[in-house]
């Protein structure tokens, strides 16, 4: 059902794992949203694309930063306030080449052992012979970061590494980086005492992310039709997708004081900065 020029992502995986409808519709039919996105901490719409707009300035700012271009500036306060946070950031350890929003795709089997794509977008790829750190910048709310663990086996770090060792020979003097060599850091704008969380790999890490990415991609690629993708179970699922009302779940949302302590804007509204 999916030719094989779609590029699996994150976000359509992660779509595929919440949900194997919410895949379906968005991916293989390319269904209108239906419904206006909901916020999972009660921002009105005024301030979620407030908040978003934010969000897509700073990668932007840093963008040009690593470029060596001048920023623009914005009367917007908490935005100058990421930005001279960013600023304060110590990034002497960064291996010399820097490269921003780097795209890169790798290939991996699916269940008939056809070449399928896995794609990933490097906010930053620092690299050297022998050694690269993937940095991505994020402006997580809530009132405390994530713990180390949530970004340990995020869906996003597992598929940047794997990514990055399949397919980043390019940037080692066309040898494949070692997964041993890779590391993946999260810069979180507003968490001052926690500058950032850093994720290591292995070659064991690799060999189950291979696995498990296989199992995964080759589950979604032997599925035909609607009814192969089924709704999910966990109705919590449910809650913030945009097709809801399609599958009839339009169950009321719980208060905003009831939600995790933080929320990944970037996921939530699948924008691949």
């Amino acid at each position: 059902m999916l030719d094989l020029t779609f590029k699996f992502s994150q976000h359509s995986l992660t779509d595929f794992v919440e949900c194997p409808r919410r895949f379906y519709l968005r991916y293989v039919v390319k269904q209108v949203w239906p419904l206006v996105e909901t916020d999972p901490l009660g921002l009105d719409p005024f301030e979620r694309q407030l908040y978003l707009w934010r969000g897509v300035m700073l990668h932007r700012w840093i963008e040009r930063y690593w470029l060596g271009i001048p920023p623009s500036t914005s009367d917007d306060p908490e935005l100058n306030l990421w930005w001279v946070r960013f600023l304060a950031t110590d990034f002497s350890d960064l291996p010399e080449q820097r490269l921003p929003e780097l795209a890169l795709v790798a290939a991996i089997e699916d269940h008939q052992q056809q070449p399928r794509l896995l794609y990933a977008r490097f906010d930053l790829l620092a690299s050297e012979p022998g050694r690269a750190i993937i940095i991505d910048w994020k402006t997580l709310r809530g009132a405390r970061p994530p713990r180390y663990q949530t970004f340990a086996t995020r869906m996003q770090t597992r598929i940047y590494q794997y990514v990055l060792t399949t397919a980043g020979a390019a940037y080692n003097h066309s040898d494949p980086f070692a997964p041993e060599h890779i590391r993946m850091r999260y810069w979180l704008a507003n968490f001052p005492d926690t500058p950032w969380i850093e994720v290591p790999y292995s070659e064991e890490q690799y060999a189950r992310d291979r696995e498990w990415l296989q199992r995964l991609i080759g589950d979604i690629t032997r599925r035909e039709g609607e009814a192969q993708f089924e709704m999910t179970s966990d109705e919590r699922n449910c809650m913030y997708c945009t097709y809801r009302t399609l599958c009839r779940r339009t169950q009321a949302l719980p208060p905003a004081q009831e939600q995790d302590q933080w929320v990944d804007i970037e996921a939530i509204t699948e924008l691949d900065y």
